[in-house]
């Protein structure tokens, strides 16, 4: 615990560190506020934590592998993709750094913080005004929602896939500086789910295809150009990681996979479920009637808050948006449907569900913010336009009177 700690207060005294610097950088930025998102995600942290002692977590199983050295003592006979990867770092950790169980966690808690702060700048650059949500700044009001917090505040998958997500949308705002965001943030996804990566690419290219609004031609080329490779060249091990030979074996998989799942405490039998029904278990349940244990019924709630804030989409203005948006709401809008559509077809467990729609929910949330912003512009200019035109009539009058 002491470790942990320790780390802890290291963390910290970076983060504030790394703060500082961003807004000498960047202009707009609100330091007290990532200084509180730092808190409040630590403060989950310790909520998962708290959760793994009593009840089963990956996070255990990696420490556990790592700290008894199950392949052996070379750490890069540890390097791979998905798990093994995982079991990459935190063999480093345990067995090079000398870190404990708390102090993995630590760590891995402050991965998933950093992502959060990437998401914050790239929200910052996109979002031009102020939208609301129950009287308060909706991008800041977002960033507390308590689920995608605690999903990426410990040892495994889902901390550090939520960085590289961050740092690869960060760097895609402005892909010419931040090759390396890129690179980097596309190496992270890739190394822990290279199928989520390939959707990222293909609504990467579709986007920047049909788009042209806010892209220069030379980007949309260059983007293009490396989306292709890349699909090229990941294609392989994306097909050796899913064990698929051929697509006729893609149903049966995905079918027994919805099974086994379901056999879970929390699971629910998705099987005969139509495509849509599965896409409303994976984005918005528990619900409350189904809600696994207590903290089921508090993802209720934030589940309840997805459901109420997606209406904001079902109106004829806001398709007309989507269709008309630039190509990075476009590809956001993409990566979010294609990853919701292929982990939908097995979110029986809903544990399970829970966890991996938080590593893509915020990808949405960012859609509907964007929209919500680019209606307030239109109605500010509305008022703008008619004060100007009130003031230019009352001027006019005041000089055709005698």
């Amino acid at each position: 615990m002491g470790q942990g700690i320790v780390i802890w207060l290291l963390t910290f005294l970076l983060t504030y560190l790394f703060i500082g610097s961003l807004t000498q950088r960047h202009g707009g930025i609100n330091k007290r506020f990532l200084l509180i998102l730092f808190l409040y995600h630590s403060l989950l942290a310790v909520a998962y934590y708290t959760y793994a002692l009593t009840s089963p977590s990956d996070s255990r199983n990696y420490f556990y592998k790592a700290s008894i050295k199950f392949l052996g003592d070379s750490w890069f006979d540890y390097f791979g993709i998905s798990t093994a990867f995982i079991d990459f770092i935190s063999f480093f950790m345990v067995n090079r750094l000398g870190l404990n169980y708390e102090g993995c966690m630590t760590v891995f808690a402050w991965f998933g913080y950093l992502g959060f702060v990437f998401f914050y700048l790239f929200f910052s650059e996109r979002i031009k005004s102020v939208p609301k949500l129950f009287g308060y700044n909706a991008k800041y009001f977002l960033f507390l929602l308590p689920n995608l917090h605690f999903w990426s505040s410990s040892l495994g998958k889902g901390s550090l896939i939520f960085l590289g997500f961050g740092l690869f949308f960060f760097g895609l705002n402005k892909p010419g500086l931040r090759f390396w965001a890129l690179l980097i943030g596309g190496w992270i996804i890739f190394q822990i789910r290279p199928h989520i990566f390939y959707v990222i690419l293909i609504a990467l290219g579709l986007a920047y295809t049909f788009s042209t609004r806010g892209v220069a031609f030379g980007y949309r080329v260059i983007i293009l150009v490396i989306a292709g490779i890349l699909l090229n060249v990941i294609y392989t091990d994306v097909i050796k990681l899913t064990g698929l030979e051929d697509d006729s074996m893609l149903d049966p998989l995905i079918s027994h996979r919805a099974r086994e799942l379901t056999k879970a405490t929390s699971g629910i039998d998705i099987t005969n479920y139509s495509f849509p029904e599965k896409l409303f278990a994976f984005w918005f349940r528990p619900l409350f009637f189904d809600a696994p244990g207590m903290l089921g019924w508090i993802v209720s709630f934030e589940n309840l808050f997805y459901l109420v804030f997606f209406t904001r989409l079902f109106q004829l203005r806001a398709l007309a948006y989507l269709i008309r948006a630039d190509a990075l709401v476009k590809t956001c809008l993409l990566t979010f449907a294609g990853v919701s559509a292929a982990l939908a077809q097995i979110s029986g467990n809903l544990g399970l569900a829970m966890r991996q729609k938080s590593q893509v929910m915020i990808l949405m949330l960012f859609v509907i913010l964007k929209y919500m912003d680019e209606r307030k512009i239109i109605n500010l200019r509305r008022v703008i336009q008619h004060k100007k035109f009130t003031a230019e009539r009352k001027q006019k009058l005041e000089t055709t009177q005698p």
